[in-house]
């Protein structure tokens, strides 16, 4: 893209970055993380998710947020989604993603 100047910018990892941004003021729940039971499929990453408290701009004020670390899904060493929301999973559906909670080392199904 060019940007007016002469200079080219790479807008490759707009996924990435858009997450970073939105996630500057998470403040965290204090609860335990969530561990997908499936590795991310593009690289084999062990996806964790962490309820935090986001910032809403549309609604001024902050709203829970399940938080996905390092990423939910990359393709080709791109992340394709950073979080759950930005995928086309319906949020009815996430239930049906399996996982467990881990609390200091300790394992519970979930």
């Amino acid at each position: 893209m060019d940007t007016g100047t002469g200079a080219v910018t790479d807008i490759a990892d707009i996924a990435a970055w858009r997450a970073r941004r939105a996630a500057r003021d998470d403040v965290p729940m204090g609860s335990p993380p969530f561990v997908l039971e499936e590795p991310c499929p593009g690289c084999g990453a062990r996806r964790v998710s962490t309820m935090v408290w986001r910032k809403d701009a549309s609604r001024d004020r902050r709203v829970p947020f399940p938080k996905i670390e390092p990423h939910f899904l990359c393709r080709d060493g791109r992340v394709v989604w950073q979080e759950i929301t930005e995928s086309p999973i319906p949020a009815s559906a996430w239930s049906g993603i399996l996982g467990h909670f881990e609390d200091e080392g300790l394992k519970t199904s979930g």
